[in-house]
C-alpha cells in the first residue's frame, strides 16, 4: 500500500477538527445519490419485467397464415372503479404452448380471470355465460397483482372488430401502456439528473472543502499534485463506496413500501423491483467513480494555487457571457417540441438545466453587490459580501433546490385532470413520484450544503468573532445568505421551467383547474421550509467552527 494510500485511509478514520461532520453529511448525501440511482434503475427494469409477461397482448406482426392466434382487446368496462380489460382469443395453433400465466390454451367458450377478477365474480358470471371461471391467470401473465382482465376463448374474431395477429407468445412487444410509462420515465430522469448530480457534487465538496486547507499544506510541505489528488481521491472513494452500500441497502429495505405505488395500472410485485447483481455493481463501481470526480474537480485550486488556499484568496467571479445559455434550451424546446424528436427534446431539457446551474452564481453575484451597495445594516452588508465574494460558493448549497424550481415549472404546465383516462392518471402519478424523487434530492442536499457552508465560513466568522461581532449577527447574515439565492434566483428560475414547458408543448397550457398553480405554490412552501431547516443544522456548525 502506497504512502498515500495509507495516509488517505487514516485521515477518513480521523478526520480531525471538524471533519466527523463534514464526512457524514458527505456520507448521508452519497447514500441518498445511491438510492435514487437504484430506485430509477430498478423501476425502468420493473417496467420491462411487466412488459415481457403482457407484451404479446398488444402482439400485432403475423399474418392470418402463420399466427398462433388472434385477438381483439377491449377496456371500456369497469369493475368496482377499476379498469376491465376483457381480451377475446382465437387460438389458431392447440398445439404451441399455452399463452403466459394460462394452465393451456383457451378454448371457445372458456373464460380465464386474475385473482382480482375472480373476487367479484359473481357479478360478471352472467356476462360471460358461466358460474365459475375456467381458471385464474397467474402472475406470469399479469402485468401487476391488482390488474383486472378476463381472457375469454373464442372460435374467431370478424374483420370489423380488426382482430390482431400473434406470431409467438413470447413475442419481445412491448407492452404500450409499460412503453408509454418508461419514456415518461426517461423524461423524468432527465429532469431529476442535474439535481442528482448537483447532490453528488455537494456531497463530495463538503468533505473536499474540509481538507481542502490540509491538503494545500502538504503540498507546500512537498507532496506533488498527483500525490495531492490520489490521497483526496482515497478519502472520497471510501466515502462514497460506503454511502452507496447504505443506498443500496436503504433500497431493499424499502422495496416493499415502493411496491405499493400504484403505477400503470396497479402495484408491483417486488420481484420486478428487486435489484440485480448487475445493478449491485453499476451502483457500487458509479457512485464512488462520481464522488471522486466532483471531489478532484474541487479540489483543482490545491493542486494549482495551493498558496491561494492558505492565503485564503477567493474564487474568480462569473461573467454575463453564459446568460446566452438562457436561449438554447427553450429554442430546441419550441423546434423539436411538437414534431416527436423525443432525443432531442430531451437535449433541449438538459440544456435548459444547464443554464440554470451555470447561471446560478451569476445571478448571485449580481444579488450580493445590490445588497451590499444598499445594506444599511450589519447583517445585510455580510451577506451582501458573502454572495460577491464567493458566489459558486453561495450558490452550491441551494443549487438543487433552484434545479428544483425549474422541474416544478416545467411540469406544472402538464397536469391533466382527467379522472377516467388511465394515461393521466399514471401521468398524475408520475408526476408526484418525480416532484419526491426531487424534494428528497433536494433535502439531502440543502442539508449537506448547509454544513459545508457552515465549514467554509468558520475561518472569516472566527475572525468576526474576534473582532468583536456578535456570534447572532454572523448567524443571521449566513441564513440571510442562504434564503436570498433561493428567492431572488429560485422564484424566477420557476417561471423558466414553465417557459421551456410551454415551448414543449408549442405553447398551449395542458394544466387544468389550480393543480398547476398549487404545484407552483407548494413548491415554495417546501423550498422555504428546507432552507430553514437546512439553516438550522447548519447553525450549530458554524458555532463551533468558528470557535476557537
Amino acid at each position: 500500500m502506497s504512502p498515500m494510500t495509507e495516509l488517505g485511509l487514516r485521515f477518513v478514520r480521523r478526520p480531525g477538527p471538524g471533519g466527523r461532520p463534514a464526512n457524514l453529511a458527505a456520507f448521508g448525501a452519497t447514500a441518498v445519490v445511491a438510492l435514487l440511482v437504484t430506485f430509477l434503475i430498478a423501476g425502468s427494469l420493473g417496467l420491462t419485467h411487466r412488459s415481457d409477461r403482457i407484451g404479446w397482448r398488444s402482439a400485432d406482426k403475423a399474418g392470418p397464415a402463420t399466427a398462433v392466434g388472434m385477438l381483439s382487446l377491449n377496456d371500456d368496462q369497469s369493475v368496482d372503479g377499476h379498469r376491465l380489460s376483457v381480451l377475446d382469443l382465437a387460438v389458431l395453433k392447440p398445439s404451441e404452448p399455452a399463452p403466459p400465466g394460462l394452465d393451456h390454451a383457451p378454448k371457445p367458450g372458456e373464460v380465464f380471470v386474475s385473482p382480482e377478477v375472480a373476487k367479484h365474480w359473481s357479478s360478471l358470471g352472467k356476462q360471460f355465460g358461466t358460474d365459475k371461471p375456467t381458471g385464474l391467470i397467474s402472475r406470469k401473465g399479469l402485468s401487476s397483482p391488482e390488474e383486472y382482465i378476463v381472457i375469454r376463448g373464442v372460435q374467431t374474431i370478424s374483420a370489423d372488430q380488426h382482430p390482431q395477429y400473434v406470431s409467438s407468445w413470447h413475442d419481445k412487444v412491448w407492452d404500450s401502456r409499460m412503453l408509454g410509462l418508461l419514456i415518461a420515465v426517461a423524461f423524468g430522469i432527465t429532469l431529476v439528473l442535474f439535481p442528482i448530480l448537483s447532490l453528488v457534487g455537494q456531497a463530495a465538496g463538503v468533505a473536499a472543502k474540509r481538507r481542502e486547507h490540509r491538503l494545500a499544506a502538504l503540498r507546500l510541505a512537498g507532496a506533488t499534485r498527483t500525490q495531492v489528488l490520489w490521497l483526496s481521491a482515497v478519502e472520497q472513494a471510501v466515502l462514497g463506496l460506503a454511502g452507496a452500500v447504505a443506498g443500496l441497502v436503504g433500497y431493499t429495505v424499502l422495496s416493499p413500501l415502493i411496491a405499493q405505488i400504484p403505477l400503470g395500472g396497479g402495484r408491483w410485485y417486488i420481484s420486478d423491483i428487486t435489484v440485480q447483481w448487475w445493478t449491485v455493481l453499476v451502483v457500487l463501481v458509479a457512485v464512488p467513480i462520481l464522488s471522486v470526480i466532483s471531489a478532484l474537480i474541487g479540489l483543482g485550486r490545491v493542486s494549482i494555487t495551493p498558496l491561494g488556499v492558505v492565503r485564503g484568496q477567493t474564487r474568480k467571479g462569473v461573467n454575463a457571457v453564459r446568460l446566452g445559455l438562457l436561449v438554447i434550451g427553450p429554442a430546441i424546446l419550441g423546434y423539436y417540441g411538437l414534431r416527436g424528436a423525443f432525443v432531442p427534446v430531451l437535449i433541449g431539457v438538459g440544456f435548459a438545466a444547464l443554464a440554470v446551474r451555470v447561471i446560478g452564481p451569476f445571478a448571485v453575484q449580481v444579488i450580493g453587490k445590490i445588497m451590499a451597495g444598499n445594506a444599511n445594516r450589519a447583517v445585510t452588508l455580510l451577506a451582501g459580501r458573502r454572495l460577491v465574494d464567493d458566489p459558486k460558493g453561495a450558490f452550491r448549497p441551494v443549487a438543487a433546490l433552484v434545479l428544483s424550481g425549474f422541474v416544478t415549472g416545467f411540469i406544472s404546465v402538464f397536469m391533466p385532470s382527467d379522472d377516467a383516462n388511465s394515461s393521466f392518471q399514471d401521468m398524475r402519478i408520475g408526476v408526484a413520484l418525480l416532484l419526491s424523487l426531487v424534494f428528497l434530492t433536494v433535502a439531502a442536499s440543502t442539508a449537506a450544503g448547509a454544513v459545508g457552508t457552515a465549514l467554509d465560513q468558520a475561518a472569516p466568522a472566527r475572525a468576526l468573532r474576534r473582532s468583536g461581532v456578535p456570534l447572532q449577527v454572523i448567524e443571521r447574515a449566513a441564513r440571510l445568505a442562504a434564503v436570498v439565492p433561493v428567492l431572488g434566483v429560485g422564484l424566477p428560475v420557476v417561471g423558466f421551467g414553465a417557459l421551456c414547458g410551454l415551448a414543449l408543448s408549442g405553447g398551449k397550457v395542458i394544466t387544468q383547474g389550480s393543480s398547476g398553480l398549487i404545484l407552483l405554490l407548494g413548491q415554495v412552501i417546501v423550498g422555504l421550509v428546507l432552507v430553514a431547516v437546512a439553516g438550522a443544522a447548519g447553525a450549530p456548525v458554524l458555532r463551533k467552527a468558528s470557535a476557537n
